[in-house]
């Protein structure tokens, strides 16, 4: 290609949906649709019996799903709200209350002292015994008669009846009843402010009674002490309701909850049912007349609905090539179908195991990766509807975990799958995309704090619902590619296989052609790898370019042993021997049952272009004998290069063949013969209907030259025997 070649802009036509092809795809999701609402809608509506309280059952009920026993795990639990012990807390407000009447104790009896004091100074001054206090030598009993003394001491907020201790606090000195106060009133203030229960009130009675008994007082005021302890020394630790109401819940949600076994009978045939049986009942929405949900079916419409037309959506506005092919839909309609049918099945066995994978790994593998990760999306918002059984719990915290692990678990299946070359890799693919969901389930009961045995069991149920159905995907593989002529790279990794029969009868009957088909392999693989496309289809399409030169080997110059059988023929004869190769090719692609895109490869390598020898031996001829030359009888009949994968073929062969014929190239002949091949196969117009664009020819040539340095290295050259003798 010579650098001052100008590229030739192209445009390659949009693709736009035919009608019948947009019709065909909205009814393809309108039928996924319906049967998505039917096996979601059948799911969700359990059958419902005709009971009440106190009937008689008549028949057996069992639970649809996996549910809680509420009577027993709530006895459980009040049971462990019942062993919680009572929080205490010193109740502030009470202590400084009893501290505060305790003090205005001592001010009544201040009080009691001073109208004492007062009737004595009066009584003095009636009866003329002169000024003061000093020379009144009268006794208190002399002063104020019991009676009165009885009044006075009903006053205060202590109760003291006897006359006697009235008369001995009438009789202490101030600096005594002040020594009284202070102890009693800062033992009280300690006391009732560090917590008094009332389990140890009378200990801490006592001890405080102990300690005043030891003081200097005398015996009445220590008696009044006593008196004092007594009425004010009250329990102020006291119960916390706050507090003992949280430890009591924390106790009860401690308690694992019972549940009751999916299948297992709630209600006996013939049994009384019990108020608590019919409480589980309604609990499941089992109870006719009592449905839980009656706006069930025309939500569950509505919300599916959403899910597909945004999936039909995803699919006009970014798949369009999908969504216009009648091919792909028929293959995505099927997966679906065959998929949301596998859902009902599973739902049977528990609501949490989902066909999700299934899905997503035929999707990616017939379609394309981009639509299985809509499909993938949409899986997980329909299916995980289901997940959380009927009733109550829809849109639980099952639906909400099987929904994170589906759309997880797809993603790995997708990444891994579009690596996998072989069948058995797409088993691990599906059981990794089972390890990620069991992963998200785990991590989701630790989040809502599940016991371990539900969480492993529903992560269990992840991948061994994952490993099986991607077996069972992976063994019906072979059905789909056929039924539907589809190439996957499983298949393609088993026809490059050198053992395949076809290419093993090459490696036998033609082993030029079959080395020949290696190299331009090796060729192809590289250069399509360099340019982004399918390097696995290029490599399998040149395996098998050259394969119908197996029905005359000898014919071809890489088979010959010396004679060579084109000299006793014609050049039209031995043109047409060289171009029925490509007839003879297909006839036994067709018999190995190879799909078509390989076989678009074999047929369009050789586009229209002219077997030049044989041409040129013609034209020689024409100087001798004067016979015209028809050009047609020269040229292969195949179409031209239609895809990337079909042109580089075309160009490998080309160069690789020229290439072989130098005689000890150096790389810059190599070099110089690849540019004149690319150079030609353009300006014969070879290319003009491939979507290779002149940067991707470019990658193509420098792709060539680094693959045939490494195939055709210069070897060393060995002495002579006779010089190493």
């Amino acid at each position: 290609m010579s650098e001052t070649q100008k590229p030739v802009k192209t445009k390659k036509k949009k693709t736009q949906p035919k009608p019948k092809s947009r019709i065909y795809g909205v009814i393809v999701m309108s039928i996924t649709f319906a049967l998505a609402c039917l096996v979601s809608i059948t799911s969700l509506t359990p059958k419902r019996y005709d009971v009440s309280v106190g009937s008689r059952a008549t028949e057996a009920i069992s639970t649809p799903r996996m549910v809680v026993d509420l009577v027993n795990t709530e006895a459980l639990r009040q049971a462990a709200r019942n062993n919680v012990a009572p929080v205490y807390a010193v109740d502030e407000k009470l202590a400084d209350s009893l501290i505060s009447n305790a003090q205005s104790f001592f001010s009544a009896l201040a009080s009691f002292r001073n109208a004492a004091n007062t009737t004595r100074a009066a009584s003095k001054t009636a009866v003329g015994d002169g000024d003061g206090d000093a020379d009144d030598t009268r006794s208190w009993q002399e002063v104020i008669p019991a009676a009165d003394l009885t009044a006075m001491l009903e006053k205060l907020p202590v109760k003291v009846t006897d006359t006697a201790l009235g008369y001995a606090l009438l009789e202490a000195t101030d600096a005594e009843i002040k020594q009284l106060k202070d102890l009693v009133t800062s033992t009280l203030q300690k006391e009732l402010r560090a917590g008094v229960s009332e389990a140890d009130q009378v200990k801490t009675l006592a001890r405080i009674n102990k300690e005043l008994k030891v003081s200097s007082l005398s015996v009445w005021l220590k008696a009044m002490g006593e008196s004092v302890y007594d009425k004010y020394l009250q329990p102020t630790n006291v119960v916390n309701s706050v507090e003992t109401t949280r430890a009591q819940a924390k106790a009860a949600d401690a308690v694992e909850p019972i549940y009751i076994a999916r299948g297992a009978t709630i209600v006996e045939v013939g049994q009384t049912v019990s108020q608590e049986q019919y409480d589980m009942l309604l609990s499941l929405d089992l109870v006719k007349g009592a449905e839980a949900a009656s706006q069930l079916t025309p939500g569950t419409i509505l919300y599916l609905f959403s899910v597909f037309a945004m999936l039909a959506l995803y699919l006009i506005a970014f798949e369009k090539e999908a969504f216009s092919s009648n091919k792909q839909m028929t293959i995505l309609a099927l997966i679906l179908l065959l998929t949301i049918t596998l859902e009902w099945v599973c739902y049977i066995i528990d609501p949490r195991v989902t066909p999700a994978v299934f899905g997503v790994l035929l999707t990616t593998l017939l379609v394309s990766r981009k639509t299985a990760e809509a499909v993938n999306v949409a899986f997980a918002l329909s299916f995980s509807l289901l997940a959380g059984g009927s009733g109550s719990t829809l849109f639980g915290a099952d639906s909400i975990l099987s929904m994170a692990a589906m759309l997880v678990s797809g993603q790995m299946v997708m990444v891994v799958a579009e690596r996998s070359r072989k069948r058995g890799s797409l088993i691990a693919a599906g059981t990794l995309g089972g390890v990620a969901g069991a992963v998200v389930v785990i991590a989701g009961g630790m989040i809502l704090n599940y016991n371990w045995n539900t969480a492993l069991i529903y992560a269990g149920l992840q991948m061994a619902a994952a490993l099986i159905l991607s077996v069972f995907c992976v063994g019906m593989l072979s059905l789909w590619e056929n039924l539907f002529d589809i190439v996957t790279p499983a298949r393609l990794h088993e026809l490059a296989n050198t053992n395949h029969p076809l290419l093993k009868k090459m490696m036998v009957a033609a082993p030029g052609t079959y080395h020949h088909s290696m190299m331009v392999a090796s060729l192809a693989e590289g250069a399509a790898e360099a340019i982004g496309a399918n390097a696995l289809l290029a490599r399998t399409g040149a395996m098998y370019h050259d394969v119908g030169k197996l029905r005359r080997p000898q014919y071809f110059k890489e088979n010959q042993n010396g004679q060579n059988i084109h000299d006793t023929l014609q050049p039209e004869e031995s043109a047409g021997f060289i171009i029925a190769h490509q007839k003879d090719a297909m006839s036994y692609l067709s018999r190995y049952r190879m799909p078509s895109e390989v076989k678009k490869i074999v047929a369009e390598h050789h586009g229209t272009t002219m077997v030049t020898y044989f041409y040129y031996k013609a034209k020689q001829q024409q100087s001798q004998d004067g016979e015209p030359v028809i050009e047609r009888l020269f040229r292969y009949q195949g179409n031209l290069p239609s895809t990337k994968e079909s042109a580089i073929v075309m160009l490998a062969d080309s160069c690789e063949a020229a290439v072989r014929s130098l005689s000890e190239p150096t790389r810059e002949e190599v070099a110089e013969m690849v540019r004149k091949i690319i150079q030609g196969k353009m300006d014969d117009g070879q290319l003009k209907m491939s979507p290779l664009t002149l940067g991707e020819i470019n990658q193509i040539e420098k792709s060539f030259l680094v693959t045939l340095t490494g195939l055709m290295h210069e070897r060393i050259r060995y002495p002579a025997l006779e010089a190493m003798s």
